[in-house]
């Protein structure tokens, strides 16, 4: 793996309806010959990189996490493990796959202060964390996400045929942990928490033609009478993004287009009320892993065009749709945005099939 400890930063300058930002040479931060790199992940501290890496010829799935010293020079590189001897017998002597790698919100708060979801003795997924399972269930555990004050971790679950959303009271009984979704005719998966209270935000994929939405619980220890939706949409509201105030979600959506047209998203922001929705971006590129990206102020929204004569461009967009413009990164179909600030500067993690122009076009990398 080729890596470059040199950070990409925006310094971003609204001028025009159609404005371009100060960025500087991104340089390529992770390159696996026939393998996929994907779903950088900031930690707070914003002194590690964890990221995914795919090989589909092995299928096989592992995480690595790339280090930082605090003036940006690269201290390390490391592969997370689970360390399942019993499990890897199971697998025919592979290593368990590590995804879904989430940061604990105190980089102190664990001797490795991170959650994933790896396979088991039970031969499915389940959570893992700090030298042990978090959850040993029948059906697997997934998408795990650290609540901001680091009680709680929610978590979607296939224990039932549906799969539904669980938080472990890391302040209480982790042997109960609390079902926080119970619509009987849907499916909920992706779990976020605020990132100022303990809100949690999840996305439903109903049965039927009603599809996907956004909903979210207030009160995680009082579900049945807390939760409420974001969207109730015609169509499909993926991939949510909260603000960095906790009071507005990005997202992408399919609402108003024809159904020849359901794979085309445009770019959302709504209240958690679910008042004052309004499209800020048409056909945009749907992540595979996270969604919009926000700046620190919350006035700004980052995102992928989905502009192949352009090469999917990375652009962003002012909050209130006045201004917009194009993040020249000198990459090529972009994706996977992962955002963390320092002080004034903006620094932006993703994925990108090589610096543009480049012919080569089938592996993922990541660049900073």
């Amino acid at each position: 793996m080729r890596t470059t400890p040199i950070l990409l930063i925006l310094g971003l300058l609204v001028v025009a309806a159609e404005a371009q930002a100060e960025v500087s040479p991104p340089r390529m931060l992770a390159d696996r010959p026939a393998a996929h790199c994907q779903a950088p992940r900031w930690s707070p501290d914003g002194l590690n990189i964890a990221y995914d890496v795919y090989d589909p010829k092995k299928d096989t799935r592992e995480t690595w996490i790339v280090s930082f010293t605090a003036d940006g020079r690269k201290s390390g590189d490391k592969q997370v493990n689970a360390g399942s001897g019993r499990a890897s017998g199971l697998l025919g002597g592979r290593k368990p796959p590590v995804v879904e790698l989430e940061w604990a919100p105190d980089m102190k708060l664990l001797s490795k202060p991170y959650v994933f979801s790896s396979v088991g003795a039970r031969k499915n997924f389940d959570l893992f964390a700090d030298g042990d399972w978090l959850t040993t269930n029948m059906g697997n555990d997934g998408q795990p996400s650290w609540s901001h004050d680091g009680r709680f971790i929610a978590y979607a679950s296939q224990r039932k045929q549906s799969g539904d959303i669980y938080v472990l009271d890391l302040g209480g009984d982790m042997e109960k942990p609390i079902q926080a979704t119970f619509f009987a005719t849907a499916t909920e998966f992706r779990p976020k928490w605020s990132p100022t209270k303990n809100y949690l935000l999840f996305t439903r994929s109903e049965e039927g033609s009603r599809g996907q939405d956004i909903a979210l619980v207030i009160d995680v220890k009082r579900p049945m009478d807390t939760t409420q939706d974001v969207t109730n949409w015609s169509g499909d509201e993926i991939r949510p993004s909260w603000s960095p105030d906790g009071r507005r979600v990005a997202f992408y959506s399919n609402k108003g287009r024809k159904s020849s047209e359901s794979k085309i998203f445009d770019l959302w922001v709504v209240d958690i009320d679910g008042q004052n929705a309004r499209q800020l971006a048409k056909e945009v590129v749907v992540d595979d892993q996270g969604g919009p990206a926000w700046t620190p102020d919350g006035q700004f929204v980052l995102y992928v065009k989905q502009d192949f004569k352009r090469d999917n461009p990375v652009r962003w967009v002012k909050l209130d749709g006045s201004a917009g413009g194009i993040l020249q990164t000198g990459t090529q179909l972009n994706s996977d945005l992962s955002l963390f600030s320092r002080g004034d500067d903006i620094f932006l993690a993703f994925k990108a099939l090589g610096q543009k122009g480049s012919t080569e076009k089938t592996w993922e990398r990541l660049f900073m």
